[in-house]
């Protein structure tokens, strides 16, 4: 996995002043003239909330920086908000030289899928979590062949406008079939298809791993034994959701998935008791050249008003400098999807086949899983 940073500078990268934007008050932005000492007031002001963090989706990193490179601090022994003490032996955290010290410790890089990195996770202390090589090869290409054979439908997106539902295609075609699609039925007849077809898609890919453990099936054990609370697949109209579905984006289509930031959200009527939404990503195939997951630390969209947010025409240009991480053949990747999100394009032979399932949070720090 290798992070890119895009275009950093002080006037446009600031937490804070995104903050602002975020609330509707006008502050001078990346276009206006700023002198040194307004400038050094929005980066001192908006590094300050970041070190502190709070309940509104702020990171509070801690960060000592000696002589251009991070030292993380020993806060780690101290425990944290959910109860349990720190351990980070196989956790180190990705730096780059010459940014700016709130840039840093927003990617956490592991070996192990643990309950310390869970909860920097969910407590939107770093914004991507990876879990290096949690996949292995042959599990990958036995997926990557399945789920390129099988997966053709077309993976829509929901967009809210005027407080309405409407599903776009970003060039991602898929195996399985998602809660999303139930969204804009009234018949109520993709509901019975998605509750249908759940335990048939999980059982398949479980099938076309064999005869090794599939990495959903992994991910659901492991998260299960690192969690401290309740983890487990969602149940949705008395019955089990899907979890875990085929993603493939051919290269031709690489385009649509950049051009325009998007969050996810599932509706709350789903699911009353989520409060954060987060996913996690098995890459089986990635392109060689780009493909990177495009990222904005900014604070996640509030669940209060997230179903009335309308995405800005334009909103790449309002939002600061982006995150981009690459991620490897076999990398798991987890991140807040509330968060404004892309994938850039990508060139080459290989197309960008994954699976995937969303993670819910709720205030009594419990899990579940759909897709």
């Amino acid at each position: 996995m290798s992070l890119v940073p895009n275009g950093l500078s002080l006037e446009d990268n600031c937490p804070d002043q995104h903050q602002n934007k975020m609330n509707h008050q006008k502050i001078p932005n990346g276009d206006a003239e700023l002198n040194g000492s307004q400038v050094l007031h929005f980066f001192t002001e908006g590094t300050k909330q970041v070190q502190q963090g709070n309940m509104n989706g702020h990171n509070s990193f801690g960060d000592v920086v000696s002589n251009g490179k991070h030292e993380q601090e020993a806060r780690y022994s101290e425990q944290n908000s959910n109860g349990f003490s720190s351990s980070r032996k196989e956790e180190h955290l990705i730096n780059f030289e010459d940014t700016p010290p709130w840039y840093r410790n927003l990617v956490l890089e592991t070996e192990e899928l643990t309950a310390d990195a869970l909860a920097d996770l969910f407590n939107d202390k770093i914004c991507v979590l990876c879990v290096k090589n949690y996949i292995p090869d042959f599990v990958c290409e036995k997926l990557d062949a399945f789920l390129r054979e099988k997966g053709s439908d077309p993976y829509t997106h929901e967009i809210r406008k005027n407080g309405k539902v409407d599903l776009q295609y970003f060039g991602v075609n898929r195996y399985g079939y998602p809660l999303n699609s139930i969204y804009t039925d009234e018949t109520g007849e993709n509901l019975e298809k998605y509750l249908k077809e759940a335990l048939p898609t999980m059982r398949s890919i479980r099938k076309a791993a064999a005869p090794y453990l599939s990495p959903i099936d992994k991910f659901r054990v492991e998260l299960d034994e690192a969690w401290p609370k309740k983890a487990n697949v969602a149940t949705f109209k008395g019955q089990k959701t899907l979890c875990g579905i085929g993603r493939i984006m051919p290269t031709s289509l690489s385009k649509l998935s950049e051009v325009h930031p998007h969050f996810d959200a599932v509706p709350v009527s789903c699911f009353p008791d989520i409060h954060k939404q987060f996913t996690a990503n098995f890459y089986l195939n990635v392109p060689d050249q780009g493909g990177e997951l495009e990222i904005w630390n900014v604070p996640p969209l509030d669940i209060s008003t997230i179903e009335e947010f309308k995405i800005p025409e334009d909103w790449r240009s309002q939002l600061p400098a982006s995150i981009k991480v690459k991620p490897d053949k076999g990398d798991l990747l987890l991140f807040n999807t509330r968060r404004p999100h892309a994938i850039t394009s990508f060139s080459g032979l290989n197309p960008r086949t994954s699976l995937q399932t969303f993670i819910g949070y709720t205030k009594e720090s419990e899990i579940f899983l759909w897709v």
